[in-house]
Protein backbone atom coordinates (compact mmCIF):
# COMPACT_ATOMS: atom_id res chain seq x y z
CA UNK A 1 0.00 0.00 0.00
CA UNK A 2 1.39 3.38 -0.88
CA UNK A 3 0.66 6.37 1.58
CA UNK A 4 2.52 8.97 3.32
CA UNK A 5 4.61 7.07 5.29
CA UNK A 6 5.83 5.04 2.17
CA UNK A 7 6.49 8.59 0.78
CA UNK A 8 8.50 9.64 3.40
CA UNK A 9 10.65 6.33 3.25
CA UNK A 10 11.41 6.96 -0.86
CA UNK A 11 12.13 10.35 0.37
CA UNK A 12 15.02 9.37 3.33
CA UNK A 13 18.07 8.40 1.96
CA UNK A 14 18.58 4.38 0.91
CA UNK A 15 21.12 2.46 2.70
CA UNK A 16 22.16 1.13 -0.50
CA UNK A 17 22.43 3.44 -3.17
CA UNK A 18 22.56 4.30 -7.21
CA UNK A 19 24.98 6.44 -9.09
CA UNK A 20 23.94 9.40 -11.27
CA UNK A 21 26.29 10.30 -13.84
CA UNK A 22 26.24 13.62 -16.39
CA UNK A 23 27.58 12.22 -19.87
CA UNK A 24 27.61 14.27 -23.05
CA UNK A 25 27.71 13.59 -26.61
CA UNK A 26 27.24 14.68 -30.06
CA UNK A 27 23.86 15.01 -32.55
CA UNK A 28 22.64 15.91 -35.33
CA UNK A 29 19.51 18.35 -34.87
CA UNK A 30 17.02 16.03 -36.75
CA UNK A 31 14.08 18.32 -36.15
CA UNK A 32 15.88 22.15 -37.45
CA UNK A 33 17.54 20.72 -40.26
CA UNK A 34 13.87 19.51 -41.38
CA UNK A 35 12.31 22.67 -40.69
CA UNK A 36 15.39 24.88 -42.02
CA UNK A 37 16.06 22.42 -44.77
CA UNK A 38 19.50 22.44 -44.29
CA UNK A 39 21.81 19.58 -43.65
CA UNK A 40 23.86 18.61 -41.26
CA UNK A 41 23.17 20.91 -37.84
CA UNK A 42 25.21 19.43 -35.57
CA UNK A 43 24.69 20.33 -31.30
CA UNK A 44 26.26 19.50 -28.27
CA UNK A 45 24.30 17.17 -25.81
CA UNK A 46 24.02 15.43 -22.38
CA UNK A 47 21.91 13.21 -20.41
CA UNK A 48 21.94 11.73 -17.28
CA UNK A 49 22.33 8.41 -16.63
CA UNK A 50 21.69 5.94 -13.28
CA UNK A 51 23.06 2.80 -12.62
CA UNK A 52 21.84 0.63 -9.50
CA UNK A 53 23.49 -0.14 -6.36
CA UNK A 54 26.47 -2.69 -6.87
CA UNK A 55 26.22 -2.12 -11.23
CA UNK A 56 28.29 -4.67 -12.44
CA UNK A 57 29.38 -4.24 -16.06
CA UNK A 58 29.44 -8.07 -16.48
CA UNK A 59 25.80 -8.23 -16.30
CA UNK A 60 22.41 -7.43 -17.90
CA UNK A 61 20.73 -4.56 -17.18
CA UNK A 62 16.84 -3.36 -18.08
CA UNK A 63 16.95 0.33 -19.75
CA UNK A 64 14.44 2.86 -19.23
CA UNK A 65 14.55 6.23 -20.90
CA UNK A 66 12.61 8.71 -18.86
CA UNK A 67 11.66 12.09 -20.62
CA UNK A 68 11.03 15.37 -19.20
CA UNK A 69 8.23 17.94 -20.44
CA UNK A 70 8.10 20.92 -22.19
CA UNK A 71 9.30 23.40 -20.22
CA UNK A 72 12.13 21.36 -18.81
CA UNK A 73 15.10 19.68 -19.59
CA UNK A 74 17.47 16.36 -19.04
CA UNK A 75 17.83 17.13 -15.66
CA UNK A 76 14.02 17.08 -14.84
CA UNK A 77 13.45 13.91 -13.68
CA UNK A 78 16.41 13.54 -11.22
CA UNK A 79 16.33 17.21 -9.57
CA UNK A 80 19.24 18.27 -11.86
CA UNK A 81 17.78 20.88 -14.53
CA UNK A 82 16.09 23.76 -14.40
CA UNK A 83 14.56 23.51 -11.00
CA UNK A 84 16.20 22.44 -7.55
CA UNK A 85 15.83 18.50 -6.29
CA UNK A 86 14.77 20.40 -2.72
CA UNK A 87 12.10 22.54 -4.85
CA UNK A 88 8.56 21.52 -3.15
CA UNK A 89 6.94 23.72 -5.71
CA UNK A 90 7.79 20.85 -8.93
CA UNK A 91 8.21 18.16 -6.80
CA UNK A 92 6.77 16.88 -3.66
CA UNK A 93 7.01 18.49 0.01
CA UNK A 94 9.94 16.23 -0.06
CA UNK A 95 11.12 17.77 -2.90
CA UNK A 96 12.79 15.64 -6.04
CA UNK A 97 12.12 11.49 -4.83
CA UNK A 98 13.08 9.74 -8.18
CA UNK A 99 16.78 8.56 -7.68
CA UNK A 100 15.51 7.21 -4.01
CA UNK A 101 12.08 6.26 -5.18
CA UNK A 102 14.20 3.44 -7.55
CA UNK A 103 16.97 2.92 -5.17
CA UNK A 104 14.08 1.61 -2.40
CA UNK A 105 12.57 -0.37 -4.56
CA UNK A 106 15.57 -2.12 -5.56
CA UNK A 107 17.00 -2.25 -1.97
CA UNK A 108 13.50 -3.93 -1.39
CA UNK A 109 13.43 -6.20 -4.01
CA UNK A 110 10.23 -5.09 -5.85
CA UNK A 111 11.56 -4.32 -8.87
CA UNK A 112 15.11 -5.58 -10.70
CA UNK A 113 18.16 -3.82 -10.76
CA UNK A 114 17.62 -1.26 -14.04
CA UNK A 115 19.52 1.32 -16.12
CA UNK A 116 17.59 4.67 -15.74
CA UNK A 117 18.60 7.45 -18.85
CA UNK A 118 17.06 10.86 -19.14
CA UNK A 119 17.77 12.57 -22.36
CA UNK A 120 15.97 15.63 -24.18
CA UNK A 121 14.21 15.70 -27.15
CA UNK A 122 14.99 19.54 -26.99
CA UNK A 123 17.30 21.04 -30.13
CA UNK A 124 19.27 24.92 -28.96
CA UNK A 125 21.28 25.48 -32.15
CA UNK A 126 22.28 28.97 -32.96
CA UNK A 127 21.34 30.95 -35.02
CA UNK A 128 18.65 28.11 -35.59
CA UNK A 129 15.14 28.66 -33.39
CA UNK A 130 11.91 26.80 -34.33
CA UNK A 131 9.72 28.84 -36.21
CA UNK A 132 6.62 30.45 -34.22
CA UNK A 133 4.81 31.25 -37.06
CA UNK A 134 4.43 27.69 -37.93
CA UNK A 135 2.23 25.44 -35.58
CA UNK A 136 3.71 22.24 -36.33
CA UNK A 137 6.89 23.67 -34.93
CA UNK A 138 6.40 22.98 -31.42
CA UNK A 139 6.20 19.45 -31.34
CA UNK A 140 8.95 19.32 -34.13
CA UNK A 141 11.15 17.86 -31.69
CA UNK A 142 9.00 14.91 -30.17
CA UNK A 143 8.59 13.63 -34.05
CA UNK A 144 12.02 13.85 -35.21
CA UNK A 145 13.83 12.37 -31.76
CA UNK A 146 13.75 8.48 -32.88
CA UNK A 147 16.36 9.50 -35.09
CA UNK A 148 18.67 10.63 -32.22
CA UNK A 149 17.81 7.84 -30.36
CA UNK A 150 18.59 5.26 -32.96
CA UNK A 151 21.96 7.24 -34.42
CA UNK A 152 23.21 8.69 -31.24
CA UNK A 153 21.87 7.78 -28.07
CA UNK A 154 21.41 4.08 -28.23
CA UNK A 155 24.16 3.47 -29.64
CA UNK A 156 26.51 5.68 -26.87
CA UNK A 157 24.27 3.85 -24.25
CA UNK A 158 25.32 0.28 -25.97
CA UNK A 159 29.07 0.79 -26.27
CA UNK A 160 29.28 2.74 -22.46
CA UNK A 161 26.77 0.14 -20.21
CA UNK A 162 25.73 -3.01 -19.72
CA UNK A 163 22.04 -3.44 -21.51
CA UNK A 164 20.87 -6.63 -23.37
CA UNK A 165 21.65 -5.17 -26.46
CA UNK A 166 24.52 -7.08 -27.66
CA UNK A 167 25.80 -4.74 -30.48
CA UNK A 168 25.31 -1.96 -32.18
CA UNK A 169 23.07 -3.19 -35.07
CA UNK A 170 19.01 -3.91 -35.66
CA UNK A 171 19.37 -7.56 -35.12
CA UNK A 172 20.64 -7.39 -31.49
CA UNK A 173 18.00 -4.16 -30.44
CA UNK A 174 15.20 -6.43 -31.65
CA UNK A 175 16.24 -8.98 -29.58
CA UNK A 176 16.64 -7.17 -26.62
CA UNK A 177 13.53 -5.35 -27.21
CA UNK A 178 11.92 -6.55 -24.02
CA UNK A 179 14.25 -4.62 -21.82
CA UNK A 180 13.73 -1.49 -23.19
CA UNK A 181 11.06 0.89 -21.81
CA UNK A 182 10.61 4.53 -22.56
CA UNK A 183 8.11 6.73 -20.50
CA UNK A 184 7.54 10.55 -20.93
CA UNK A 185 5.42 13.14 -18.83
CA UNK A 186 3.65 15.95 -20.79
CA UNK A 187 5.70 16.56 -24.23
CA UNK A 188 7.73 13.29 -22.87
CA UNK A 189 4.23 11.44 -23.60
CA UNK A 190 3.78 12.81 -26.95
CA UNK A 191 7.38 12.23 -27.85
CA UNK A 192 6.52 8.30 -26.30
CA UNK A 193 3.65 8.41 -28.99
CA UNK A 194 5.46 9.70 -32.11
CA UNK A 195 8.54 8.58 -31.67
CA UNK A 196 9.33 6.10 -29.50
CA UNK A 197 5.38 4.03 -30.87
CA UNK A 198 5.63 5.11 -34.49
CA UNK A 199 9.28 4.82 -35.28
CA UNK A 200 10.93 2.55 -32.52
CA UNK A 201 8.47 -0.21 -32.02
CA UNK A 202 11.11 -2.57 -32.66
CA UNK A 203 13.51 -1.81 -29.67
CA UNK A 204 10.82 -0.83 -27.08
CA UNK A 205 8.64 -3.62 -25.61
CA UNK A 206 7.12 -0.93 -22.36
CA UNK A 207 5.56 2.53 -23.15
CA UNK A 208 4.63 4.71 -20.94
CA UNK A 209 2.60 7.65 -21.67
CA UNK A 210 1.70 10.64 -18.80
CA UNK A 211 -0.52 13.23 -18.67
CA UNK A 212 -0.64 13.67 -22.66
CA UNK A 213 -2.00 11.97 -26.01
CA UNK A 214 -1.64 12.65 -29.75
CA UNK A 215 -1.89 16.19 -29.94
CA UNK A 216 -0.81 19.24 -32.59
CA UNK A 217 -0.68 22.48 -31.83
CA UNK A 218 -3.16 25.52 -33.20
CA UNK A 219 -2.22 29.13 -32.62
CA UNK A 220 -4.53 31.96 -33.25
CA UNK A 221 -2.12 34.59 -32.77
CA UNK A 222 -2.20 34.96 -29.01
CA UNK A 223 -3.11 31.65 -27.53
CA UNK A 224 -2.31 28.01 -27.68
CA UNK A 225 -4.53 25.68 -28.30
CA UNK A 226 -4.20 21.83 -28.65
CA UNK A 227 -6.52 19.20 -30.75
CA UNK A 228 -6.08 15.59 -31.64
CA UNK A 229 -3.45 14.75 -34.82
CA UNK A 230 -6.07 12.82 -37.02
CA UNK A 231 -2.69 12.07 -38.79
CA UNK A 232 -0.41 11.15 -36.42
CA UNK A 233 -3.24 9.38 -34.57
CA UNK A 234 -3.11 6.78 -37.84
CA UNK A 235 0.21 6.27 -37.90
CA UNK A 236 0.05 5.01 -34.24
CA UNK A 237 -2.38 2.72 -35.04
CA UNK A 238 -0.67 1.24 -37.56
CA UNK A 239 2.73 0.92 -35.58
CA UNK A 240 0.70 -1.25 -33.01
CA UNK A 241 -0.79 -3.21 -35.75
CA UNK A 242 2.59 -4.37 -37.07
CA UNK A 243 4.00 -4.26 -34.04
CA UNK A 244 2.21 -4.04 -30.42
CA UNK A 245 4.14 -3.47 -27.30
CA UNK A 246 4.13 -5.76 -24.34
CA UNK A 247 2.44 -3.27 -22.44
CA UNK A 248 1.16 0.26 -23.41
CA UNK A 249 0.87 2.43 -19.77
CA UNK A 250 -1.05 5.88 -19.61
CA UNK A 251 -1.63 8.00 -16.68
CA UNK A 252 -3.43 11.11 -15.86
CA UNK A 253 -4.77 13.34 -13.57
CA UNK A 254 -8.51 14.00 -13.90
CA UNK A 255 -7.89 17.51 -12.78
CA UNK A 256 -5.22 17.86 -15.68
CA UNK A 257 -6.31 19.76 -18.29
CA UNK A 258 -4.73 16.89 -20.96
CA UNK A 259 -6.99 14.74 -19.19
CA UNK A 260 -9.86 15.01 -22.15
CA UNK A 261 -7.41 14.42 -25.45
CA UNK A 262 -5.47 11.66 -23.25
CA UNK A 263 -8.10 9.62 -22.23
CA UNK A 264 -9.73 10.23 -25.85
CA UNK A 265 -6.41 9.12 -27.60
CA UNK A 266 -6.26 6.21 -25.32
CA UNK A 267 -9.87 5.14 -25.89
CA UNK A 268 -9.60 5.75 -30.10
CA UNK A 269 -6.14 3.36 -30.87
CA UNK A 270 -7.84 1.09 -28.14
CA UNK A 271 -10.92 0.82 -30.46
CA UNK A 272 -8.70 1.14 -33.61
CA UNK A 273 -6.30 -1.74 -32.78
CA UNK A 274 -8.72 -4.72 -31.16
CA UNK A 275 -6.64 -7.51 -31.77
CA UNK A 276 -3.43 -5.67 -30.60
CA UNK A 277 -4.25 -4.32 -27.63
CA UNK A 278 -6.44 -5.75 -24.72
CA UNK A 279 -7.14 -3.78 -21.55
CA UNK A 280 -5.13 -4.42 -18.47
CA UNK A 281 -3.53 -7.41 -20.59
CA UNK A 282 -1.10 -5.21 -22.94
CA UNK A 283 -2.67 -1.48 -21.55
CA UNK A 284 -4.39 0.18 -19.55
CA UNK A 285 -5.55 4.09 -18.40
CA UNK A 286 -5.51 5.27 -15.30
CA UNK A 287 -7.50 8.13 -13.75
CA UNK A 288 -5.08 9.81 -10.66
CA UNK A 289 -8.97 10.99 -8.64
CA UNK A 290 -7.70 14.78 -7.97
CA UNK A 291 -4.41 14.87 -9.96
CA UNK A 292 -3.18 17.70 -11.70
CA UNK A 293 -0.42 18.12 -14.44
CA UNK A 294 2.73 17.92 -12.24
CA UNK A 295 5.24 16.04 -10.89
CA UNK A 296 3.21 14.68 -7.72
CA UNK A 297 1.33 12.65 -10.08
CA UNK A 298 3.39 11.37 -12.54
CA UNK A 299 5.80 9.70 -9.64
CA UNK A 300 2.67 7.98 -9.02
CA UNK A 301 2.58 6.82 -13.21
CA UNK A 302 6.20 6.28 -12.97
CA UNK A 303 5.88 3.87 -9.44
CA UNK A 304 3.80 2.24 -11.59
CA UNK A 305 5.78 1.87 -15.27
CA UNK A 306 8.58 0.67 -13.01
CA UNK A 307 6.69 -2.49 -11.66
CA UNK A 308 5.42 -2.89 -14.75
CA UNK A 309 8.71 -3.07 -16.27
CA UNK A 310 10.42 -5.40 -13.73
CA UNK A 311 9.87 -8.66 -16.48
CA UNK A 312 9.80 -11.36 -13.20
CA UNK A 313 6.63 -9.14 -11.05
CA UNK A 314 4.63 -8.46 -14.46
CA UNK A 315 1.23 -9.94 -14.27
CA UNK A 316 -2.42 -9.44 -15.07
CA UNK A 317 -2.90 -9.02 -11.11
CA UNK A 318 -0.74 -5.96 -11.02
CA UNK A 319 -2.26 -4.36 -13.92
CA UNK A 320 -5.87 -4.66 -12.73
CA UNK A 321 -4.77 -3.02 -9.17
CA UNK A 322 -2.98 -0.07 -10.02
CA UNK A 323 -4.32 3.29 -9.98
CA UNK A 324 -7.04 1.84 -7.36
CA UNK A 325 -6.97 4.48 -4.43
CA UNK A 326 -5.37 2.00 -2.09
CA UNK A 327 -2.07 2.29 -4.35
CA UNK A 328 -2.21 6.31 -4.69
CA UNK A 329 1.03 7.59 -3.32
CA UNK A 330 -0.28 10.34 -1.82
CA UNK A 331 -4.76 11.31 -1.48
CA UNK A 332 -5.31 15.04 -1.22
CA UNK A 333 -8.71 14.16 -0.32
CA UNK A 334 -7.82 11.85 2.71
CA UNK A 335 -7.24 14.11 5.70
CA UNK A 336 -5.75 11.08 7.74
CA UNK A 337 -2.90 11.83 5.84
CA UNK A 338 -2.44 15.59 6.66
CA UNK A 339 -0.38 16.42 3.51
CA UNK A 340 0.44 19.93 3.40
CA UNK A 341 2.02 21.70 0.24
CA UNK A 342 3.79 25.04 1.22
CA UNK A 343 0.79 26.75 0.28
CA UNK A 344 1.68 26.16 -3.35
CA UNK A 345 -1.75 24.79 -5.48
CA UNK A 346 -0.65 21.73 -7.04
CA UNK A 347 -0.08 21.21 -11.27
CA UNK A 348 2.06 24.23 -11.14
CA UNK A 349 3.53 23.30 -14.23
CA UNK A 350 3.29 26.65 -16.64
CA UNK A 351 0.89 26.67 -20.02
CA UNK A 352 2.10 26.19 -23.29
CA UNK A 353 3.45 28.67 -24.85
CA UNK A 354 5.83 28.68 -28.28
CA UNK A 355 9.25 28.86 -27.95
Amino acid sequence: MLNKSTLESFAAPCPKQGKLELVHYTSRAYALEAIFGESPITMEKSMWVYTPYGYDPSKKYNVLFLMHGGTDNEGYWFGQGRYRGDDVQKYTDYGNITASMIDHLIYKKQIDPLIVVTPSFEEEVEPYTKLGNRVDSYFASTRYFWLELRNEIMPYLQKHYSTYAESDNEESYRNARKHFAYAGASQGSITGLYSIMCHCHDRFAFIGCFSAGAIRCAFNGKELSVALDEEKLAELCSAIEQEPPVFWYNGCGDDDKMYSSHKETYDRVLKACPEQLHENQNCRFVTHEGGQHDYRTWSEDLFNVLHLFSLNRFSEEFTRSIGKKHNKIWNPTDERQNFTYSGVPRGSHPPLSLP
